[in-house]
């Protein structure tokens, strides 16, 4: 076995943070953990390569200004810097799609201070679309995760016309990245099942496991509605790696192969990979098999997970680096709280991982569960009591 790695369960040594808040500050901690000044939009190719085939030459951003009603370009331009480029970009995509007089009404009926914050709310590939923002079902002043990279414990979900548009873009994504797809999960995706997690602060907290009392063991726990809807998707050879904060084992219980689940922080009934603390040394292999996954794979669907500045998190960042740069799908998350990586994803999901994961796979047209996934699931839940397994070694390339 390789000598073990010098960085640890929780951060990226190489990486430098800083303490997001909200609006401008949680914008430019999104672009610390990115290491770049600022998040690239997507340019004018890459707008071109999501439009016809027919598409030619798009308008600049100043060639599209000049294009405007002298009013219009004055309302244009007293947007802030950064929201000015947002729309122009976004309605350069109007223009080949829909003409110009449909980006002049776009632009007209945008209120302003909003059109900027569209990344926040939606994703890049939200720009231009018209969602309305999530509505705010829990308010909290407290940190979701003090001590990290973390924001207010604020829960929002978005409306249910744009989670369905939001569904139905994400299900097309799914099926063009294909077996390149890497899931990223965290406390969030386990809620459901009983298990309690460190961000849900607020007291009138959506989560589904405020409010009830956990009985039994926790080695005995089912999974929730969305690990049998991913179970599934893989099971349609759509996902090739997933990597678990997790330590529940309900990936395995629904249905996903052993053999493509990286349990990099450790997991209950596993002597050989045991729970690891925030200062401990994560397994080498798993993190060799980690970090090839983070630069290899189209798209990264990260669920329920604060983004707060672990060192696993090189995955999602490495995939949001790609897409800026115009390469693969990017990076999709799904989750109630703000993360620090909203405004440079592909597409932002604001709401239950079961909900979400309920109409995505519906989407794909899988039957949660699967009927296959679920009898490989009750296979190894009959083969490994109480969690029991010990984690091979893996290999870099493994399951490529």
């Amino acid at each position: 076995m390789k000598a073990a790695h010098a960085t640890s369960y929780g951060r990226t040594p190489s990486v430098t943070y800083s303490r997001p808040g909200s609006g401008d500050s949680a914008r430019a901690a999104g672009r610390n953990i990115l290491g770049i000044a600022s998040p690239q939009r997507p340019s004018a190719d890459r707008y071109k390569t999501k439009t016809n085939a027919e598409a030619r030459d798009l308008p600049s951003g100043a060639s599209l200004r000049m294009m405007l009603p002298s009013e219009m370009q004055e309302m244009v331009f007293q947007l802030p810097t950064e929201a000015r480029e947002h729309s122009l970009a976004a309605d350069a995509d109007v223009v080949v799609q829909r003409g110009l007089e449909e980006a002049i009404r776009s632009i007209a009926h945008a209120p302003r201070g909003t059109r900027g914050d569209a990344d926040r709310w939606h994703g890049l590939l939200g720009q231009g679309a018209g969602w309305s923002p999530p509505k705010v079902v829990a308010r909290s002043q407290e940190t979701a995760r003090p001590g990290y990279d973390s924001q207010d414990a604020s829960e929002y979900v978005d409306t249910p016309e744009v989670l369905k548009a939001k569904a139905k873009l994400l299900a097309k994504m799914w099926i063009r990245s294909g077996p390149d797809t890497v899931l990223y999960t965290g406390a969030g995706l386990s809620t459901a099942s009983g298990i309690g997690d460190y961000a849900s602060k607020a007291s009138n907290s959506i989560a589904p496991h405020k409010g009830r009392t956990s009985v039994g063991s926790r080695l005995d726990l089912q999974p929730t509605l969305a690990h049998h809807a991913l179970a599934a998707i893989e099971e349609k050879g759509l996902i090739g790696n997933w990597v678990q904060q997790n330590h529940d084992r309900l990936a395995q219980k629904a249905g996903c192969p052993q053999a493509k689940i990286n349990e990099i922080h450790g997991a209950w009934g596993d002597m050989k990979n045991q729970v690891k603390m925030m200062d401990d040394l994560l397994r080498p292999d798993l993190m060799d098999w980690l970090e090839a996954w983070a630069k290899r794979t189209s798209m990264c669907v990260a669920l329920g997970t604060s983004l707060c500045g672990m060192n696993a998190d090189q995955v999602p960042r490495g995939v949001a680096e790609r897409f800026a740069r115009s390469s693969g799908e990017g990076l999709v998350i799904i989750g109630l709280q703000q993360t620090p990586y909203d405004d440079v994803a592909s597409l932002r999901i604001w709401g239950l991982c079961d909900d979400i994961m309920k109409l995505v796979a519906k989407e794909i047209g899988c039957k949660v569960p699967d009927p296959r996934a679920a009898q490989r699931g009750q296979q190894w839940t009959s083969q490994h009591p109480r969690c029991s397994y010990n984690t091979k070694i893996r290999a870099a390339k493994d399951p490529m």
